[in-house]
């Protein structure tokens, strides 16, 4: 049986779901899944957090080289599903494996916004 949407958490979806995140409502609304949340926000109108143009140089200058789990250091708000997602909708393709510890380690160490 589907439980009704109160005016509360509607409220509480409206205020803080694209501050906060999807993880963040979800633990609030006990009883309300990860799923039914973003199905709620989609409903309502409400969109997740919008990428910032720093956010796809990162995307940009790494993710072919190094991939997500990396560019992570310099989004840690964002999930590595969410980087890949984003990834491809920018139609960055990710190039295989490389060790990008090596990279960091022996380039000039500054990491990743000195141009991978």
């Amino acid at each position: 049986m589907t439980k009704i949407w109160s005016a509360e958490e509607d409220s509480i979806l409206r205020e803080h779901y694209q501050d906060k995140g999807l993880a963040w409502v979800s633990n609030t609304l006990p009883g309300r899944s990860s799923a039914a949340v973003a199905k709620r926000a989609l409903k309502l109108g409400i969109r997740g957090r919008q990428w910032t143009g720093a956010e796809d140089y990162v995307l940009r200058r790494c993710y072919r080289q190094f991939g997500a789990t990396y560019c992570r250091r310099y989004m840690p708000r964002r999930s590595e599903i969410a980087i890949m997602s984003r990834a491809r909708r920018l139609g960055l393709v990710r190039n295989g494996s490389v060790n990008y510890l090596a990279h960091f380690f022996f380039g000039d160490g500054s990491g990743c916004y000195s141009g991978c």
